[in-house]
């Protein structure tokens, strides 16, 4: 790797600022020489970037930076890359990032206004004191994607929240192994926010990560202590809040406690779980998942025993009331196996549905009554699944007949529930004489008496729907009407009924002349209307 040192100040891409005109490419390490600023105005890529003396990289926004970072100079506050433009601007560096091998009271990357830097690899402390990897100085946001480590040196800090901002860590946060060398650090007010896990160093006091003042942790992982004296997977200092989803569990050193909530802040922990420490264990010393001040506020959703039954809490602390309260103890001798005990409210996923568990049956500590009714097996067809076995009952024609007449007496039915009355016998055959004794007295009866309307029919006054019925009178004055009709022709003379006017007048000719021939003197012997006239009337008087 060419080793390639600035000749003047100016911008990176510029060939006038290096050593012999010749701008760092891949495979080179470019080197801010003492008294340099090297401003860095277009996207960059070489394997390394350092600094020496008072030398530094200025990074412009919207400008991606792409190697690893290290931090060489041995000049007290003196970054090697600084970001300061301010919100909304946005820069990047692709590389790893280490702090310095000297007492530098510095970062070897600083963000260090209002505006987002964002780190794309692992950060790690540096040797010397308090030479932190990064820093995020103000209110801006340092979102790092990678590890974070604390460094060898004292107080070397993977990296540092220092101000009202924002540090955000998507990885994990490891103490170093240099004395109180955190992962990160959040100093003030700001948040942390760290989506991994978090774990002790193996030197004095080198939290994974500490909460050191007011502002707000969050830690989406586990917080485990680790195998230096007090180093706490995390810490909570002062009278901020930190938040754990997963496990809280001690670390392999005396007072290396997954989470501490040294003073009056609050401590939220998933769960806390002792380490293996007990009968059996080897160079190893107690260590509590969670422990707590006096004047604390600690709370845990679960405890868990460790392997040996290490306590997982030491310190006053609370058990959240949430719905996924449980307690593991383990059983002894250690190793063979655990108990798990629950929150009893906690019915859902835990214990069945009441629905589900046999009428009358307390269960779930006595919370609970179940309420499934349960047949028994001969109340349930052969064969059909019931309970722990399979239904008895054959229905057969013969069995449902007996069921039905569970109270014949003798094996006569005499009896049916709900049945309706039945007449006997005796008093059918009584009811059937009677009505053949009527009916056949009609079949003896006289015709008439039979057609002859009886009763309110006897006289007929009124019948539904007949034709109107002409009165007496009405039916008097039309027969005379007719009448005087008829008898006016029987007054008129015989000429004039007899010769119709649809009579041919031949056929009359014809008849005149049959009747002229008739013999006269026969006609003289008969009698004349007088003369009969005379005899009816005689023989009426």
């Amino acid at each position: 790797m060419a080793l390639i040192t600035s000749a003047a100040s100016g911008n990176f891409d510029a060939g006038a600022t290096w050593v012999g005109g010749i701008v760092p490419g891949v495979g080179d390490e470019a080197l801010a020489s003492n008294g340099h600023t090297i401003t860095i105005t277009a996207d960059v890529t070489c394997t390394e970037l350092s600094n020496a003396g008072t030398g530094i990289y200025t990074l412009n926004s919207g400008v991606t930076l792409t190697a690893n970072v290290t931090a060489k100079s041995t000049t007290i506050n003196r970054n090697i890359v600084q970001f300061t433009a301010a919100s909304p601007a946005v820069g990047f560096i692709v590389g790893n990032v280490t702090g310095a091998t000297v007492s530098s009271n510095t970062g070897a990357v600083n963000n260090t206004s209002s505006g987002t830097l964002t780190i794309t690899g692992n950060v790690t402390g540096g040797s010397g004191s308090t030479a932190f990897g990064c820093q995020n100085a103000s209110t801006g946001t340092l979102t790092i994607t990678g590890n974070v480590t604390g460094g060898s040196g004292s107080t070397a800090f993977g990296c540092q929240n220092a101000s009202t901002g924002t540090l955000t860590i998507t990885g994990n946060a490891t103490g170093g192994s240099g004395g109180t060398a955190y992962g990160c650090n959040n100093n003030s007010t700001g948040t942390l926010t760290i989506t991994g896990n978090a774990t002790g160093g193996s030197a004095n006091q080198a939290y994974g990560c500490n909460n050191n003042s007011t502002g707000t942790l969050a830690i989406t992982g586990n917080a485990t202590g680790g195998s230096g004296g007090q180093a706490f997977g995390c810490q909570n200092a002062s009278t901020g809040t930190i938040t754990i989803t997963g496990i809280a569990t001690g670390g392999t050193t005396n007072g290396a406690a997954g989470a501490n909530n040294a003073s009056s802040g609050t401590l939220n922990v998933g769960r806390a779980k002792g380490n293996d420490f007990g009968i059996g264990s080897t160079a190893l010393v107690a260590g509590f998942g969670v422990t707590s001040a006096q004047a604390s506020i600690t709370k845990v959703k679960e405890i868990e025993y460790g392997l040996r039954g290490m306590s997982p809490t030491s310190g006053p602390t609370y058990l959240e009331p949430l719905l996924t309260n449980v307690a593991i103890l383990v059983n002894y001798p250690s190793g063979s196996g655990s108990k798990t005990l629950s929150d009893p409210n906690n019915t859902a996923g835990l214990s069945p549905a009441a629905t589900d568990v046999r009428t009358g049956v307390v269960y779930n500590n006595g919370v609970n009554t179940g309420t499934c009714a349960v047949p028994a097996a001969a109340s349930v067809g052969f064969g059909v699944p019931v309970d722990a076995t399979t239904g008895t009952a054959a229905l057969t024609p013969a069995s449902v007949w007996a069921y039905a007449s569970r109270t014949i007496t003798g094996g006569t039915v005499d009896t049916l529930t709900n049945a309706p009355t039945v007449p006997s016998a005796a008093t059918i055959a009584s009811q059937v004489r009677t009505e053949l004794g009527t009916e056949l007295g009609r079949i003896d009866a006289a015709v008439s008496s039979r057609l002859a309307p009886s009763g309110t029919l006897a006289v007929v006054t009124t019948l539904a729907n007949a034709p109107t019925v002409p009165s007496a009178a009405t039916i008097a004055s039309q027969v005379r009407s007719e009448l005087s009709v008829e008898l006016g022709r029987v007054d008129a003379a015989i000429t004039t009924r007899a010769t119709p006017a649809n009579i041919p007048a031949a056929d009359i000719t014809a008849i005149k002349a049959k009747t002229d021939a008739l013999v006269t003197d026969r006609l003289a012997q008969c009698s004349t209307v007088a003369t009969t006239g005379a005899q009816l009337a005689a023989a009426l008087s």
